[in-house]
C-alpha cells in the first residue's frame, strides 16, 4: 500500500547495516536449530513428529509476512537486504523463516502442551498470552534499535518505534494454532498429520486477520491517531476475545487434593 504524499509510504532511504543483519541472522537461527533438533529427537526416539510438523508449518507461516507488512505497515528496506523471498514488492530477509519456524511453530507446539496438560486452567491461558507478549517484545525490540525494519504511519500505542498492538497480535498466533491442534490432533493420522503444518501455517494468517484488521484499515486511511487508536481499542477487544474463546477448551478449575482423596471444583 504506497499512497503518494501520505504517511502510508514506507521510508525510501532506509538501509538495512550489514553487521547487524549477521548478527540478527545468527542469533534467530539457534533457536529454530534447538527446536528443529527437538523435533527430530523427538521423531527418532519417541515417533513423535507433532513439534517438528509444528515446525515445519511455522516456517511456511512467513509467506504471510509480506501481507502482514503491507496491511500494518512494516517495511524491510531492500537496501542492504538478504532477501528470502518477496511478494507485493516486500522483499523478506533470510532471519524470517527460521523466526516464525520457532515463533510461530515452536511456540504454537508449546501453547498446544499447554492447553493438552491435565494441571491447565483458564488462568493459565490468559498467562500464556502475556509470555508470548514478552518474549515477542524480546526479540523485536534490538532489530528495531538497529535499523534492520521499521514501523510507519500513524502507529497506535508505539513505544521505542514498536506498535504494541503488534506484539499483542503476534502473541495470539500460536496459540491460536495450539488449540485448533489440540481438537484435531486426536483425528490426524496417517497422511492427515500434514493437517498440522497448515494449521499451524494458516493460523498466523487467520490470527492477524481476525485480530488486527482494524488497525489495518485505520491506517490506510491516513487520518491520524483519532483514527487510528481508538482501531487499535478494538484490536485489543478483539484479541481479549479469542483469548477468551482458547481457553474455554480447558476447565475453569482443576481438581484438588484433600486428604488424599480429590475433590473436583471443576466449573465449565
Amino acid at each position: 500500500m504506497f499512497v503518494p504524499n501520505t504517511t502510508s509510504r514506507p521510508p525510501a532511504d532506509m538501509a538495512i547495516p550489514y553487521n547487524e543483519q549477521l548478527i540478527f541472522t545468527i542469533a534467530t537461527q539457534i533457536p529454530f536449530v534447538i527446536f528443529f533438533g527437538m523435533g527430530l529427537r523427538s521423531l527418532a526416539s519417541k515417533g513423535d513428529p507433532l513439534p517438528l510438523l509444528f515446525g515445519i508449518g511455522g516456517c511456511f507461516a512467513s509467506s504471510f509476512e509480506p501481507f502482514v507488512d503491507v496491511l500494518g505497515f512494516c517495511f524491510f528496506p531492500r537496501e542492504g537486504n538478504w532477501v528470502a523471498f518477496e511478494w507485493l514488492g516486500r522483499p523478506i530477509p533470510v532471519f524470517v523463516p527460521a523466526t516464525y519456524g520457532w515463533f510461530v511453530g515452536g511456540m504454537g507446539y508449546w501453547a498446544y502442551t499447554v492447553i493438552r496438560d491435565p494441571k491447565t486452567t483458564r488462568k493459565d491461558i490468559w498467562k500464556l498470552w502475556g509470555k508470548a507478549f514478552i518474549i515477542n517484545l524480546v526479540l523485536e525490540y534490538p532489530p528495531l534499535y538497529y535499523g534492520i525494519y521499521t514501523y510507519y504511519g500513524y502507529q497506535p500505542l508505539e513505544v521505542g518505534g514498536f506498535p504494541l498492538w503488534f506484539p499483542a497480535t503476534n502473541a495470539i498466533t500460536p496459540m491460536v494454532s495450539g488449540a485448533i491442534i489440540s481438537l484435531i490432533e486426536p483425528y490426524c493420522k496417517g497422511w492427515r498429520l500434514l493437517a498440522i503444518v497448515t494449521t499451524t501455517a494458516s493460523a498466523y494468517g487467520l490470527a492477524n486477520a481476525a485480530c488486527g484488521f482494524p488497525v489495518w484499515i485505520a491506517l490506510s486511511t491516513d487520518l491520524g491517531y483519532a483514527v487510528t487508536y481508538p482501531a487499535a481499542a478494538v484490536t485489543f477487544l478483539l484479541l481479549s476475545n479469542a483469548v477468551w474463546i482458547i481457553s474455554l477448551i480447558v476447565p475453569e478449575q482443576r481438581g484438588i487434593k484433600l486428604n488424599g482423596n480429590e475433590k473436583r471444583r471443576v466449573k465449565k
